[in-house]
């Protein structure tokens, strides 16, 4: 099914536009409508201040906020004017813990949200409470570009980090739009359980899957040699030249990932090609 809404989301004036601009690049060539959020996250910390000053700062911070998501809005109106496309601008303000419910219940109405690589250094904690309402709270596939990258909207290599999930078979079934314009898609396999489902043909049902769709996927079953899966996948990435993966978000839940570390966190701090992930 194509695309039909796709939606990104800018937060700060000084933030990386690669994100931004691929958005604009791939709703034109796909024929989608643009939906562009604006917010001003308003970081007031009112237990800070003393009697007195705390409701002057507040409103202080909260106006300061405003400005960023005003001015953030003109700057997403002057670029998308020369655009020949559907698109809207929608700007707001909260509080850090507002944004996590409003995301989550605005982005539900859009086939695919495109954000910045959270978790790498340019990144801040708004790109981290972005994503996570986005692919979980909305429960919505996000593709994710890195820092100043120039990609290119036409993905012809994909690879498909596949496990046998919920999470990875969601992002499958929103990547097939990609997948079925791309030239090569590999279903990468790392240390297939022998006791599954799928102990005889690992990736088989999957490869089936998409072929119904007109792509054709080729099946890669590798032993584990890093001690980190995501290190594994980036690297087989870089040696096959994929511009895209695919994968499955969270197989356990973020807290325990922040703790125990997890592949949905590796992937995403150290990796300088677009990931699409859903949950």
């Amino acid at each position: 099914m194509p695309y039909k809404s796709i939606a990104t989301i800018l937060h700060e004036p000084s933030q990386d536009k690669a994100a931004f601009e691929f958005a604009i690049n791939f709703a034109r060539k796909s024929g989608s409508h643009l939906h562009v959020l604006c917010v001003g996250v308003d970081d007031t910390d009112p237990g800070f201040y003393y009697a007195g000053v705390q409701a002057l700062a507040v409103q202080q911070n909260f106006e300061s906020s405003q400005r960023v998501a005003n001015l953030l809005e003109s700057e997403v109106r002057e670029r998308l004017a020369i655009e020949d496309m559907t698109w809207d601008v929608q700007n707001i303000t909260t509080l850090p813990g507002g944004l996590d419910t409003f995301v989550s219940d605005t982005m539900r109405f859009h086939d695919l949200v495109i954000l910045p690589t959270p978790y790498q250094q340019s990144s801040d904690r708004g790109d981290t409470l972005i994503f996570e309402a986005t692919v979980l709270g909305a429960n919505r596939p996000v593709l994710m570009v890195p820092p100043a990258s120039d990609c290119s909207c036409d993905f012809e290599n994909v690879m498909i980090a596949w496990d046998d999930g919920v999470q990875a078979m969601a992002a499958t079934r929103a990547s097939l739009p990609m997948i079925a314009a791309a030239k090569c898609t590999e279903i990468t396999i790392i240390d297939p359980p022998v006791h599954s489902h799928e102990r005889s043909d690992p990736g088989g049902r999957l490869a089936e899957y998409i072929a119904r769709f007109g792509a054709r996927a080729d099946i890669s079953i590798l032993a584990r040699s890093q001690p980190s899966i995501g290190n594994q996948l980036l690297t087989r990435a870089k040696e096959r030249g994929f511009d895209l993966i695919v994968m499955g978000a969270y197989g356990r839940s973020p807290l325990r990932e922040a703790i125990l570390g997890g592949a949905t966190r590796d992937m995403l701090r150290l990796t300088s090609i677009p990931i699409l992930m859903a949950h």
